[in-house]
């Protein structure tokens, strides 16, 4: 049973709140707000005093006497308050510490909210205390399931069972959609539709089932569920051409000329991979990624005898726009292609029509 709430003139005490995060709500760069299941509070002005300090101030005492084991409460991070004094120091706290399933010690002002909002506490951080367990290093591979540490109707939390559901016996209600494509809801618990992992991933599965069954009978797709993920498209794309045209009239003359390459994945692909000589006509710089980096550094390793330098191994980028002013630097090329050229496509079919 919660004790008396604090009076109106424990509306704001200085305390450290000891809980773990278990929702979050990034507003901007500068604001965020999280959901904390708090474990214990403390006065922040007494830690370290004895227990009389404590005793002596009864607007503190009652504050801290309202927050009970298990309470939410809403937690607020705002650049210019306490220790986050840019927008970069928020931007720190949430990449090292403050992340789902983190329980830590957090310190700032308490206040009740008004009747209507979101949690009946807040607390205005001013700084993270110490993060005393990290949910990554504590369940490795795990992904933190915010319904598990949600109370249920009898004031118990979800610890230890299946996600509550928070839906009446008897009752069905859909699926929220924000919880479905972000994972969490603004609204939190007072959500009238359903936040369950269960129902997100029935949910996808059946929308990817539909979509696939529209595209066969409207366009007689040819994949069916062994469609690639959109990361493998530069590949997939390469080996058509290879399986298409074959690698000897590929190699003729200059080779593929990949216009408005971007960062060279097409040409990555055809030069570095499959041996298919290969131009890159791109006016950016070509940047690798990190797969493409663990390739290169997995060939050199496994045949250091014979491997040249990883500059080397890739296709010549010719660093310009491709227009018809510089078309005839590549008639010599066997083919010419574009993977989303967008401003490029004229230019790619005026060459193709030309030579």
């Amino acid at each position: 049973m919660r004790a008396a709430a604090a009076d109106d003139g424990a509306s704001a005490v200085d305390v450290i709140v000891r809980g773990r995060i278990i929702g979050r709500r990034r507003v901007s760069k500068r604001l965020a707000f999280y959901d904390v299941r708090v474990d214990d509070a403390l006065d922040a002005a007494a830690v370290g005093a004895d227990d009389a300090t404590l005793r002596d101030d009864g607007r503190r005492a009652r504050a801290h006497a309202a927050l009970s084991a298990g309470e939410l409460i809403e937690m607020v991070v705002k650049a210019s308050h306490g220790a986050f004094v840019t927008h970069e120091d928020v931007a720190w706290a949430q990449k090292t510490s403050l992340k789902l399933g983190n329980t830590g010690a957090f310190r700032g002002t308490l206040s009740r909210r008004a009747a209507n909002a979101h949690g009946e506490w807040s607390l205005a951080c001013e700084e993270v205390v110490e993060i005393v367990e990290e949910w990554a290093k504590v369940n490795p591979g795990k992904a933190f399931q915010r319904e598990l540490y949600l109370p249920n109707e009898g004031g118990e939390s979800g610890i230890g069972g299946e996600a509550s559901s928070r839906v009446a016996d008897g009752a069905s209600v859909g699926a929220c959609k924000f919880f479905i494509n972000n994972a969490f809801c603004a609204k939190g618990d007072k959500c009238k539709y359903a936040h369950d992992r269960a129902v997100q991933r029935e949910w996808i599965a059946a929308r990817k089932a539909n979509r696939r069954e529209i595209a066969a009978k409207e366009c007689g797709d040819p994949h069916g569920d062994s469609v690639a993920s959109k990361q493998m498209r530069a590949q997939r794309f390469a080996q058509f051409l290879l399986e298409k045209f074959g690698a000897e009239v590929l190699n003729a003359g200059t080779g593929v000329l990949d216009v408005a390459g971007g960062r060279g994945d097409v040409s990555f692909e055809l030069h570095t991979k499959l041996g298919i000589k290969s131009t890159l006509v791109e006016p950016r710089e070509r940047k690798l990624n990190k797969k493409q980096h663990k390739w290169l550094k997995k060939k050199l390793k496994t045949d250091e005898s014979t491997a040249p330098e990883a500059e080397s191994m890739l296709c010549e980028q010719i660093r310009t726009e491709f227009s018809s002013e510089n078309f005839a630097q590549f008639k010599d090329c066997s083919a010419i292609i574009g993977m989303h050229p967008d401003q490029a496509t004229e230019a790619i079919v005026d060459f193709a029509l030309q030579y």
